[in-house]
């Protein structure tokens, strides 16, 4: 424990204001809004890396970079994109708070991972061994984790808790299939196959790890011996700085319009609603508040555009009468009529179109029409009712993609009442929703965002959600 007390002293010292969230700066962006083609896959927004949970600062899923690596790093897409190959990112610029959380993870017993990503190491020999930094250069904006992708790839696994862990320097087609070219061994490998020079992995994958380190380095990027997936931009060498940002959904940072709901606590069903629009770096509200009701049981975390697994608080599941709580953006608008006044694309609902709720259909949270759709599911929900509930509504993208269990057929629609709570729907007076189907562009990428009112202030200024 006085160990890793030291170690967050040391860092505490470096980056003054772990506790408090700063700014994201200027200089870095989304790799999205460079270079979208380039994949991504963030171990640490996921419980599947060598810690086995979601690391502190890792909001959302997206890879920041400083402006000048990723324009390098999209020359480097597409020249290999030229030969027919491609990038995907593991990781990229990475919170001070989230090495602090690596630091914890060492000292603290269990190894939830061991047996994919350290079968053969005691954890606490990282950093002396040099797969974990103290002060990683992730933090300072132009070190990325990636891996190569082309056509000989074996197509990338859904990954879950429940999967079996395999040995992360297995044989290429028995370890874990992240959708990429055979590198020798998987990411995050803490052992010696996993250098970049090893001689213990075969031919294919020395060629592979020659291909990508050569276009990286075309473009000023340099790599560590210790690991084949680690480059540093080496362009911009006056970027030093240790950063502590937290990481927030690329969504978030280009939404134009916000609806924020939020409700007194995790089992109110009444709230309450607010429009915004962003005017320059800020968003300002629009319109008056209304209310709204919620899931029958409240709210809960739900599957959206930010990370959810290490936070405080109920978690969405299939039939658990919750809405979800979080960031989402907004699908399709449909309705009785056959036309309506939005700008959002519009679904008449038939007699025979369906919301699909069987998590084993592969049609699990879609709106299909059964009369031309292949049946696959026992559940589903009819659209066109005998009431006027879905006269009205959007479509809320939660858990889309979907994941089996994680709830389905997330709407904004007719309430029966102000006190009466849905299945875990957002539900509103007709003409609440008839102002949102008007105010809604697409083109300005709005968004919901969804909260009990002590999750919202503890989360505003993380997220850079506006003053309710």
């Amino acid at each position: 424990m006085r160990a890793l007390n030291t170690l967050i002293a040391i860092l505490c010292l470096i980056v003054p204001c772990l506790a408090s969230a700063e700014p994201r700066p200027e200089h870095m962006v989304y790799l999205r809004s460079v270079a979208p083609s380039i994949e991504q896959d963030i171990r640490y927004a996921t419980a599947h890396n060598f810690t086995g949970h979601p690391l502190d600062g890792y909001e959302a899923p997206e890879c920041l970079l400083s402006v000048d690596a990723a324009k390098a790093l999209a020359r480097v897409q597409s020249a290999l994109q030229a030969q027919g190959y491609g990038l995907k990112v593991f990781d990229c610029y990475r919170p001070a708070r989230a090495v602090a959380d690596m630091g914890h993870f060492a000292k603290v017993p269990g190894d939830p991972t061991k047996a994919e990503f350290y079968p053969r190491l005691d954890k606490q020999d990282f950093w002396r061994l040099g797969y974990v930094a103290r002060v990683s250069g992730h933090s300072k904006g132009s070190t990325l984790d990636l891996t190569l992708t082309g056509p000989n790839a074996l197509p990338a696994a859904t990954w879950s808790p429940s999967i079996k862990q395999v040995d992360c320097t297995a044989p290429y087609a028995q370890r874990w299939q992240d959708g990429a070219l055979d590198m020798g061994t998987g990411f995050d490998c803490f052992d010696e196959p996993a250098h970049a020079d090893s001689s213990a992995i075969n031919a294919t994958a020395k060629a592979n790890r020659q291909l990508l380190t050569s276009a990286m380095a075309k473009e000023g990027f340099v790599g560590y011996s210790k690991e084949w997936w680690h480059f540093t931009y080496t362009g911009n060498p006056a970027l030093n700085q240790v950063m502590d940002f937290p990481i927030t959904p690329f969504a978030l940072a280009t939404s134009n319009q916000l609806i924020v709901v939020t409700t007194k606590n995790w089992t109110t069903i009444q709230g309450t609603a607010q429009r915004y629009e962003r005017h320059g770096q800020t968003f300002e509200k629009t319109g008056k508040p209304f209310a709204v009701v919620v899931g029958k049981s409240g709210l809960a975390w739900g599957k959206g555009l930010t990370v959810v697994e290490q936070r405080d608080g109920p978690v969405k599941r299939e039939g658990d009468g919750k809405a979800p709580a979080g960031i989402f953006k907004l699908g399709t608008a449909f309705g009785y009529d056959n036309s309506a006044d939005t700008k959002l694309p519009y679904l008449p609902l038939t007699p025979t179109v369906e919301c699909v709720d069987d998590s084993q259909s592969k049609r699990y949270n879609q709106l299909v029409d059964g009369a031309t759709v292949a049946k696959d599911w026992n559940s589903s929900e009819r659209m066109r009712r005998d009431d006027d509930m879905y006269r009205k509504g959007i479509f809320i993208e939660h858990n889309t993609p979907a994941s089996a269990s994680s709830g389905s057929c997330i709407f904004f629609h007719i309430w029966r009442g102000p006190t009466s709570g849905t299945l875990g729907c957002t539900a509103m007076d007709p003409a609440d929703i008839a102002g949102l189907l008007g105010w809604l562009d697409p083109r300005q990428l709005p968004l919901l965002v969804q909260l009990p009112e002590a999750q919202y202030e503890q989360l505003r200024q993380d997220w850079s959600l506006p003053p309710r």
